[in-house]
Formats: structure tokens, sequence, C-alpha cells
């Protein structure tokens, strides 16, 4: 963090002669619209000091307003969070724009003006309402074992936490990929798994960032080699199977949606590793190479990994690595969609912002359709092509090579050998249907 905050420091000098620091009584004063000068995340660059609007602003000195509510280091105390707020402190140019003059005041200033565009995005998309305002904002946020470099979404206090950062990239405050990323799971959480028996389970909660067991990929991938059977010892019971499976494709795509709100907000595929550099490889969004596929998990293959962690790793972490491979599942959706969304905007002319945000309509679309189907359904197993299939059912006037994308995914995710899915034309317009071969055009 010092190192972006010496470089944005640097830049505020080149801007222009400036005034002393502006006195508390001066930044009581302002409210309403505050016009600052804040580090915005930048697709391109990483960060960009402009000029921002800050909006519905009550209080400068502790940067609250419609928008936002601060705490700095709070406790939770009956559901809400607690404590004191965040102090900021500004320089005022002639112009008479403020600011920050220390790094705390730079996240404050960040994360509410992203948080009033999230907002109107909600609105311009469809989720207006969902949230209430001001969103409750923990800053500087300590936790047991002195976790860093991170933010997550607490649904059991609506709030998002931003822990300390301590590494030399885009600190996390300031990513705007990854507030949009917390910001999504609070729509997933109030629409889909709020007050059900799967809250404690899947939400992305304090309780559970805690206890989480980093899985690297190459980990993930030896064991995807391996088959229960291979090892020694008992299988899970069904139940448990069933339990555990609901949690991990729950989670997964928790995560998944909310990595391509990131991507839709920002435009930036590997937002994630412009603060965290070590998760490139696992969690970006393109495609090539070894990832070069849109293959979802299919349900086999998700069971067979649950029984290989079970059977294989150190039950007391089994939960934990259970958390963590949610993650790659998440990340096949995210890459899912986002190579989906290129097909759009070229098929139907768009600019990748406006075929972003369509897509991510779309997605809305099928929160409630994941409430009915895969949290509250009776089907032991969600397969990721009935997500899929719902997805094609939310767009408008689907198009060919957007039917045939998405039916190429089923076909390459399904369990179904017998199954082949494929477009069809009827008075509504496109539909994917499913057809069933016979076991020689599969030996084929």
């Amino acid at each position: 963090m010092k190192r972006v905050f010496s470089r944005i420091t640097a830049t505020i000098l080149a801007v222009g002669t400036l005034s002393a620091c502006a006195p508390q009584s001066e930044t009581a004063e302002e409210k309403g619209t505050v016009r600052v000068l804040a580090p915005q995340s930048d697709s391109q660059s990483g960060y960009a000091l402009k000029t921002v609007d800050l909006l519905g602003i009550s209080d400068l000195q502790t940067v609250s307003g419609k928008f936002v509510r601060f705490f700095m280091s709070p406790r939770i105390v009956k559901g809400k969070l607690t404590g004191r707020p965040a102090v900021s402190r500004f320089i005022k140019n002639p112009e008479g724009e403020f600011i920050p003059a220390n790094e705390m005041t730079q996240q404050l200033v960040a994360i509410y003006a992203h948080t009033q565009r999230l907002a109107q995005l909600d609105d311009e998309l469809g989720a207006g309402g969902i949230n209430s305002w001001p969103r409750d904002v923990g800053v500087g946020v300590r936790v047991k074992g002195g976790q860093n470099n991170n933010a997550y979404y607490d649904g059991d206090t609506d709030s998002m936490l931003v822990v300390p950062y301590n590494q030399a990239g885009l600190p996390i405050a300031i990513n705007g990929g990854i507030l949009a990323h917390e910001h999504f799971h609070s729509l997933f959480y109030k629409v889909v798994i709020k007050d059900t028996a799967e809250t404690k389970a899947t939400a992305h909660t304090l309780e559970n960032f805690i206890g989480t067991t980093s899985i690297v990929a190459e980990d993930l991938t030896a064991r995807g080699r391996l088959k229960p059977s291979d090892i020694e010892g008992a299988d899970l019971e069904e139940a448990s199977l069933q339990k555990y499976y609901r949690q991990a494709m729950l989670r997964g795509l928790n995560e998944g949606l909310a990595d391509y709100w990131g991507w839709m907000y920002t435009g930036n595929p590997d937002f994630i590793a412009q603060s965290l550099p070590k998760e490139k490889m696992n969690r970006s969004m393109n495609v090539d190479g070894v990832f070069a596929t849109y293959e979802l998990p299919s349900a086999t293959t998700i069971k067979n990994s649950i029984q290989v962690f079970y059977k294989a790793g150190d039950t007391k972490k089994f939960e934990s690595y259970v958390t963590g491979y949610a993650y790659v599942i998440g990340t096949q959706f995210s890459r899912m969609l986002k190579g989906f969304t290129e097909v759009s905007a070229k098929e139907r002319g768009l600019e990748s912002l406006a075929a972003r945000k369509d897509v991510a309509k779309v997605i809305l679309r099928t929160l409630s359709t994941l409430k009915t189907e895969l949290v509250e359904g009776e089907a032991p197993y969600y397969p990721a092509e009935k997500y899929v299939m719902s997805f094609a059912k939310e767009l408008p006037e689907m198009k060919q090579a957007e039917c045939e994308f998405l039916a190429g995914v089923m076909n390459d995710s399904t369990d179904e050998a017998n199954t082949r899915y494929s477009c069809k034309k009827n008075a509504s317009g496109l539909s994917i249907e499913s057809n069933t071969i016979s076991n020689q055009e599969v030996v084929e």
C-alpha cells in the first residue's frame, strides 16, 4: 500500500499548487455533492487519480452519506457493525477540490465513489431495491489470525469488511473490481440464500473467511486425476455427499457470478491479480492455453472430487477443501460467461460494456431460479448445464451464435452420454433442446 500511496502522492503534488490541509471546520461544512480527487481503478494502468463527485455526503469528516457509513476496526454487536467512524484528512486545492491527504482517506473516498456507482448500476440493471442504503463498510478490520489482503461481504451483518493490505499491488480498497465482486455477494445473499438452510454453509461470511484453507490449482488438478476407488477407506455417505455437493455448487456459482460482476464493472479480466498477483493463474477470466475450454464441471466430476478430498485429505480440513474447490468451479463459470459475452457482443454488434451489462441483467434474472431449483429444489444433484439452460431461457431473442455457444458448453459438460443439446427454432424464437442419441452415435 505504501508504494502505491507514494505514487499517488507524487501525482497529487504534480497537479498544481495546493493549499494547506483543509481545517476540520471546513470539511464539516461540506455536504451534498463534494468534488474530490480519488484514486480509481483502471483496466489499463491499475489506478488513476480522477476528479469524482461524491454524492449525498452528510459528513465529509467521516466520508459518510447516502451510500456508505464507515466503521474503523469495528466490532459486531447484535448483528451490526459498531465502533468509531473512520476520520478523513483532506487538502483543498484552489479549484475547491478535496484531495485525500493520507492513505486511509484515499480508501474512504475510493470505496464511497465505487459504492455509489454500484448503487446506480443496480438501478440500471434491475437490482434496485435489493440492497438498502447507506451500506455499512468496515475498514482496517482485524480478524482472528491476523489475515491481510482481502475484502469480503458478511451476510450476518450485511456489511463489507476490508482487512489491511500489505502487498505492493493495487490496494484492495481501491480495486473497483474486487469491490464490485463483494457487492454482488450482497445481491446473491439476499435473493438466493438468505433465511434458507444454506445460509451459513454457503454465504461469504466472516466465519467462512477465517476457516478457509487455500488450495493451489496444481493440488486440485492432481486430486482431480484420482478416483475415489483409487483411495482406501469408506466414502462419504450419500446424504453427506449431497450436502457438500450442494454447498460446492452454490458457493461456486456465487463466486463465479461475482467474478463476472467484477469484470462487467471494470472490463479487466484480471482485476483480482491487480491486487493479488499470485491468484492470476487460478482466477483469471481469460481462456487460453491449458484453459482453452468452456467446459463446466459435470456432476460426476464434482462428486468424485468431494469424495477424493474426503478420503485423501486431512478430515479436519475437509470442509475447507470443499470451500476452496468451489472457487475452482466458480472460475469455470466466470470464464464461460465471459466467453458467451464476447460471442454475444459480436453477434449483436455491441460494444463490450453494453454487452457485459446485458449479460449482467440476464444473470440477475437467473437468481430467483437458482433459489427455486438449487437451494429449495428436491433433486439431489444440480448439474452445471441446468444453470446454462436457465440462463438461455432468460436471454431476450437468443441469437444463433449465442445458442450454439451455450449448447456446446452443455454438451461438453453433461454426464449424460446419450444426451445432446442443439438449437431449435420455434414460434417464440430459438431455444436449446435435448436429444437422445443411440449408443452407436455416442461411439462414433
